[in-house]
């Protein structure tokens, strides 16, 4: 471990981008809220803006869940920069992407500072690939 020349240990900041990949089990769905949480106490978000990540990743988190194929994984991607980019994807068979027709969008849109859902062709051409995407970026002044 190194230390600087004072001897304190330097500030840990997090990798600019974490992967977890995990079956689309809503019982394993806290893993992703736990990595998004850990990740924004390391950086500049407040207490508030932390209670925002976890509550938006463990819904879209849980949004991609119903919608999963038997079996599905659960991709999720944590990218920290001057914000913190969450991308969620799964594989369906049938099921369109989360939108604003269902409560859990508005309450992405309230929590989060950009929203996009989408899906595109699987490799397997039998499924789709749900992918959700937002963003949220640390309050700066202001109570």
């Amino acid at each position: 471990m190194h230390h600087s020349a004072d001897g304190a240990l330097p500030a840990f900041s997090p990798p600019p981008e974490v992967e977890l990949r995990m079956p689309a089990d809503r019982r394993l769905l806290f893993l992703a809220r736990l990595v998004a949480e850990s990740i924004a106490a390391t950086t500049e978000f407040g207490l508030d803006d932390i209670d925002d990540l976890r509550l938006a990743v463990d819904e879209g988190v849980s949004a991609l869940a119903v919608r999963a194929d038997d079996g599905a994984i659960l991709d999720c991607t944590f990218r920290c920069r001057d914000r913190l980019t969450v991308s969620l994807w799964t594989s369906s068979s049938a099921m369109p992407p989360p939108g604003p027709d269902e409560v859990g969008w508005h309450v992405l849109r309230a929590l989060t500072d950009s929203l996009a859902a989408w899906t595109e062709p699987a490799q397997d051409a039998r499924t789709w690939r749900i992918c959700l995407e937002f963003t949220k970026e640390p309050r700066t002044g202001g109570p």
